[in-house]
């Protein structure tokens, strides 16, 4: 271990190592509920040319438009290739951190036993390619995570505000189902009445009114009787 931290703080390691160590900070604070930790997925980086000082002419604004789409196009396509686009910026800084310092640290270990700064700027540039390709692989698996969740979401918004019928025996605080006409094949999801509402009873109308915890159940109330 005194190895390790020797080596941690060697002139060629120190950047790194501090960097390492804000990420660790942050998510111990993260942990702590001192920090918000924004779990959304990156909103489409194409712009739409408004921003940015655009010209309120016909011609200002297909300009700004074309170069909206040309340079955030560009983005979103790099984003997806190296995967930050997937996950939390946050996240993908975090891997990339940790992959860095410890692609450092084998590197200068290995190629660089005289601890030579030279070197060790010479060993940057293989190790940030190998780090973005470790970063990607690693969050791979996690982006599949995050687009659940915001599979999640988008289902809340559509499913809220919708009304159906209860399908279950009765629908109360504790248990309850409810069948959603689509276009397609009905939509049934797990409901519950609000705290201290009367249950319903099978084929009542019932308006999806909030989603529960996590979206595992959402919260309705007994639809307007026309």
């Amino acid at each position: 271990m005194s190895e390790l931290f020797q080596a941690a703080i060697q002139p060629q390691q120190l950047l790194l190592s501090l960097l390492l160590a804000l990420v660790v900070l942050y998510w111990l604070l993260v942990l702590l509920g001192a920090l918000d930790f924004e779990s959304d997925l990156p909103d489409d980086l194409i712009g739409d040319g408004d921003a940015g000082g655009g010209t309120d002419t016909p011609h200002g604004h297909a300009h700004a438009h074309a170069h909206g789409l040309s340079t955030g196009g560009a983005w979103l396509s790099v984003g997806r290739f190296l995967g930050f686009s997937q996950v939390p910026l946050v996240v993908w800084l975090s891997f990339m951190v940790v992959f860095l310092w410890l692609g450092s640290l084998a590197l200068n270990e290995w190629y660089n036993e005289a601890d030579s700064l030279g070197q060790a700027a010479l060993l940057l540039l293989p190790n940030f390619l190998g780090s973005l390709l470790a970063t990607k692989l690693a969050t791979l698996p996690v982006s599949k995570l995050f687009k659940a969740m915001a599979d999640a979401d988008s289902e809340a918004e559509d499913v809220i505000g919708r009304t159906g019928v209860v399908t279950s025996t009765e629908a109360d605080a504790c248990y309850g189902q409810l069948e959603i006409s689509t276009a397609n094949v009905p939509l049934l999801i797990n409901v519950r009445t609000q705290p201290g509402a009367a249950p319903l009873k099978r084929g009542d109308p019932a308006t999806v009114v909030s989603a529960g915890p996590d979206h595992v159940f959402y919260l309705i109330e007994p639809a307007p009787q026309n």
